[in-house]
């Protein structure tokens, strides 16, 4: 679209034109040219009523009440979601900050030269060192993780990783057989697994500590579970 389009569109009526400047593309990339624009027609989109008929067209429910209240839990859920997620990401954060992790020193070269040499940059001192932060972080984060799995003694179910691959090949755009073929093919399963244990084992530590917004709500941190281990969790009573 050219740039001042929008803007130029805005108050014409059918019929008129308009002339703005914008920037040129290509060879004279940067430089500013009259451009005329008409307006052959308006046309206006005619919504319909909100109203059960509505609801039952566009939805599973044969209500509008039934429709709203649909959205209102999703946007709760939403909510509990987003702020479950701050809650997870600050936990972490003081962990790591608070907690002193040991790091093999030639582990952490070999993982940096793996990461450096098909880039052919093993002799790039700048690069190098980033490189180097990152690795430490990652690692560190690993390693705190791993330790609370084995504390906790979490394990991973069939149903937990099928949701975990379905989730990452959305995400990827693929469709799960694919992503799943393609992870067992490069020998990642057991990385996959090792990735959802981890999550789940900062979730447990989460469940222990008392998390409240900013208005000293309590935050149901459900909404971070994922449907698998929802379902499989054991019915009390």
């Amino acid at each position: 679209m050219i740039p001042g389009l929008d803007a130029a569109l805005i108050g014409l009526n059918a019929s008129e034109s308009k002339i703005f400047k914008s920037e040129l593309y290509g060879a004279e990339v940067g430089q500013l040219a009259d451009v005329e624009v008409k307006l052959n027609a308006v046309k206006h989109r005619e919504l319909p009523p909100l109203d059960d008929s509505f609801a039952e067209l566009a939805s599973e429910f044969d209500t509008l009440a039934q429709l709203r209240d649909d959205v209102k839990s999703r946007l709760e859920r939403l909510k509990s979601l987003e702020q479950g997620t701050q809650a997870r990401d600050k936990l972490l954060e003081y962990l790591l900050e608070n907690t002193k992790v040991p790091l093999p020193e030639k582990f952490v070269e070999a993982e940096v030269n793996a990461h450096l040499e098909p880039e052919g940059r093993l002799e790039d001192a700048a690069h190098r060192v980033e490189v180097e932060a990152d690795v430490r972080k990652s690692l560190t984060n690993n390693f705190l993780l791993d330790s609370i799995v084995d504390a906790e003694k979490v394990d991973v179910s069939e149903a937990e990783l099928t949701e975990f691959i379905i989730r990452s090949a959305m995400r990827y755009g693929m469709p799960p057989e694919q992503f799943a073929q393609e992870v067992a093919q490069a020998g990642q399963i057991s990385s996959l697994v090792a990735d959802v244990a981890r999550t789940k084992a900062l979730a447990v530590i989460l469940e222990q500590c008392k998390v409240v917004d900013s208005k000293g709500k309590a935050v149901d941190l459900e909404a971070l579970r994922p449907p698998a281990a929802i379902e499989s969790a054991p019915a009390e009573g």
